[in-house]
């Protein structure tokens, strides 16, 4: 058996992207592996870990190699659309990163595309005559896009799939709801090692390389700033922690997506000067201030039951995380995690966990060895990697669903 492993690969501003270059080596171990993606570019290279083969998306599928199972690693954007037309063609192992696609396919379909015509199919063959009216709203622009968490549009390709896999139970659970014959696999998110090239870095010297101050509290937001993962709140919260440490500082670690409003709720006076917005930058500079902050903040609301690997990460590193009781941030353990209520004053409780967090030594260095000891204890990569060969060859012997 080999592994046809459809994902965007760096330098590709994918998160799917980075999480398979980290993991391929490991499944290498065991199976051949051939990436499957588009080029990034006339004047870029696509990154694949040494020895693993790449081709793109065309080639594989003018000709196929009979006895190489793919594996679609499916995401909620643009870069995932070439898996998911894949996926739909020659079904394999679907690998839901989120449960949601609907905007993905509305983004490609009718928000930049033009067709209305197979967007209001899909609705119209997974919901019926409540797929048809949405596609209509959504024509004459009266749909929004909480719209789009209701109606998640992942079960047709799930049941044209020979196996599903998922990183959390809410998501198994989810699925199971709408698929019966095809079997899932819980296969949570890794804690990949650190880059070669920060082996020995600390957080002194994290903070020299990116001119941060040394021996002062700095909270993270790592990846990219978007809406469901509440900025505001946040920013709020870490204004909490300024009352109470003015030295404090706020590192926002990724591209914007709120349309102008981050700089609306950064531009406060007592915030000037303590918050840095990065936009996009690559793994070795993520991980760099990974290493750098003394905490890091990920909330998600509404969510489309998506695992993170910036919590994998914080957790393998001893960075304590402030996450939302909600979807699959909930199943991490709660001593091991801060959690926030989605219902409640969510700025308020981030000041909350912040303030505790740095005047509370004995606490954080608990909440730092529980997280840790989780992560070696469910996210090592090397399991990761055979879970998905293993996964992978039960498909393979599996009734094809072309």
């Amino acid at each position: 058996m080999r592994i046809a492993w459809f994902s965007p690969m760096p330098p590709l501003a994918s998160g799917i992207g980075e999480y398979s270059a980290q993991l391929l080596p490991y499944v290498a171990e065991e199976v051949e592996v051939t990436v499957v993606s588009p080029a990034p570019g006339m004047f870029r290279s696509i990154h694949t870990p040494p020895g693993i083969a790449w081709t793109r998306p065309g080639a594989w599928m003018a000709a196929p190699q009979g006895d190489e199972v793919p594996v679609y690693h499916l995401g909620n954007n643009a870069f995932h659309r070439y898996c998911y037309e894949a996926a739909l063609r020659r079904p394999g192992v679907s690998v839901f990163h989120d449960l949601v696609l609907h905007h993905m396919l509305a983004d490609v379909l009718v928000e930049r595309g033009s067709n209305w015509e197979r967007y209001e199919r899909i609705l119209r063959e997974e919901y019926g005559e409540d797929g048809t009216r949405l596609a209509g709203l959504r024509r004459r622009h009266m749909a929004t896009d909480f719209e789009k968490f209701l109606f998640p549009l992942f079960a047709h390709v799930a049941r044209r799939s020979r196996a599903v896999v998922v990183h959390s139970e809410e998501m198994h659970d989810r699925m199971a709801q709408e698929i019966s014959d095809v079997p899932i696999t819980v296969i949570p998110h890794f804690a990949p090692p650190r880059p070669n090239e920060l082996a020995t870095m600390t957080r002194e010297s994290a903070r020299r390389t990116l001119r941060l101050p040394v021996g002062v509290p700095i909270v993270g937001f790592l990846g990219y700033v978007t809406l469901p993962k509440q900025p505001e709140a946040v920013i709020d919260g870490f204004a909490a922690l300024a009352r109470e440490r003015p030295d404090a500082g706020l590192m926002l670690v990724g591209k914007d997506h709120t349309n102008g409003r981050l700089t609306t709720w950064t531009d406060r006076p007592e915030l000037r000067g303590k918050v840095r917005v990065t936009g996009f930058v690559d793994l070795i500079e993520f991980y760099r201030y990974l290493l750098a902050v003394d905490v890091v903040v990920n909330l998600r609301y509404p969510t489309v039951v998506e695992s993170s690997g910036t919590n994998a990460r914080a957790l393998a590193e001893g960075v304590p995380l402030v996450v939302s009781n909600v979807g699959a941030f909930a199943e991490l353990p709660d001593d091991a995690v801060c959690k926030v209520e989605v219902d409640g004053d969510q700025g308020d409780a981030v000041g909350r966990h912040l303030v505790r967090l740095f005047a509370d030594d004995g606490f954080r260095r608990s909440l730092v060895a529980r997280g840790r000891a989780y992560a070696e204890r469910h996210l090592d990569p090397s399991t990761i990697g055979h879970a998905y060969v293993e996964t992978a060859r039960d498909a393979g012997v599996a009734p094809s669903r072309a």
